[in-house]
């Protein structure tokens, strides 16, 4: 089921030229986010990716197109009727936006005494979700004491307060270090598994995307390019701003420059063996190179998995029986998809 539906949505802002055109930053997305997933939004620097999700949680009106929330279409209500959707939609941000002059209980509190939350329940609440973050003996502490993950974690708690369906997290690992942004990751899983919130991640990090997300939309000016499971999205870019973003992390078919190299290094022939299905097929491959006599060195490549399924591209060099070796690639054809490059021998030497 859909909670989130986006329509042909386009947002437009003025010019600051005289006569110039609007400027879209939004230009015509739809997108489904069904209760429950992670899903990931990754674009580059003005992508139209954070104009986006002031559009969802209605920060600002749309130009056009229609969203829906819990099949309600925000863009059709008064003011006041919209804060009550913002109140279900918990927000993350990159630079944390906490109130220095509060405490870390003070910060959680803040969205309670909005709501107006009897102080019973709100120190209850408090205590509950400093305990969630795992932050429960730095109540008292003031942001300056605490480190980057410590003030993201007091964001996650703030932002989760009220208890809303849906969290936007709007870049909010980019100022971490790897190890941090690993732990914070891992807290919004536990956000969204346990108490079954539906979490869009906004990045420009392919790594995050393939961590936490079970959907993706890649941008693009302004435009989804591509969207789908992650998995598919990983293992089969179409669009070339997704290419872009996949080579980031998943090293891939090798290029020109890069065949040249290694070529020059390793003798044989150059083969890529592309395993897209999902499948852990690559020690079969293997064993069918073994048994026609084939020497096997791995030059460049690796697989990687997301949700139990696996893909990768492998590079090898190939020595061996000329004859035996095509009859093994060709055996292996069933099994992925074979890429034969220059053959080079010892040396170098064409």
């Amino acid at each position: 089921m859909a909670l989130i539906t986006l329509t042909d949505v386009v947002k437009e802002y003025p010019s600051p030229k005289r006569r110039a055109p609007a400027i879209r930053a939004v230009d015509g997305v739809s997108l489904s986010i069904e209760k429950g997933d992670i899903y990931g939004v990754i674009g580059y620097s003005g992508a139209g990716k954070s104009t986006m999700v002031r559009l969802i949680n209605a920060l600002e009106p749309t130009t056009s197109g229609s969203i829906h929330v819990d099949g309600v279409d925000i863009t059709k209500l008064p003011e006041t009727k919209l804060r009550s959707v913002r109140a279900g939609i918990g927000m993350i941000f990159q630079q944390f936006n906490l109130f220095n002059s509060r405490n870390v209980a003070g910060n959680v509190a803040y969205p309670l005494r909005v709501a107006k939350t009897p102080k019973a329940e709100r120190e209850k609440r408090i205590a509950e979700l400093l305990e969630f973050v795992g932050l429960s003996e730095k109540a008292r502490a003031f942001p300056d004491q605490l480190s980057g993950g410590q003030k993201q974690r007091v964001g996650i708690a703030r932002a989760l307060a009220t208890n809303p369906s849906i969290l936007l997290a709007d870049e909010s690992t980019s100022a971490l270090d790897p190890q941090t942004t690993a732990d914070v990751l891992q807290l919004l899983k536990k956000a969204n598994e346990e108490l079954g919130v539906t979490i869009i991640v906004i990045t420009h990090e392919m790594d995050v995307v393939k961590e936490i997300a079970s959907h993706v939309a890649v941008m693009e000016h302004g435009k989804v390019v591509e969207q789908g499971e992650v998995f598919d999205i990983f293992a089969n870019p179409k669009a070339p701003a997704t290419q872009r973003f996949v080579s980031t992390v998943v090293q891939g078919i090798p290029g020109a420059e890069l065949r040249a190299d290694l070529t020059a290094r390793h003798p044989g022939t150059l083969v890529t063996l592309s395993f897209r299905d999902g499948r852990t097929n690559q020690g079969q491959a293997l064993r069918i190179l073994h048994e026609a006599g084939i020497t096997v060195e791995l030059v460049y490549g690796g697989m990687n998995e997301i949700r139990g399924k696996s893909f990768g591209d492998l590079t090898f060099a190939l020595q061996g029986d000329a004859d035996a070796r095509r009859r093994a690639l060709d055996e292996i054809g069933g099994l992925a998809v074979v890429t034969e490059f220059d053959t080079i021998t010892p040396g170098g030497a064409a």
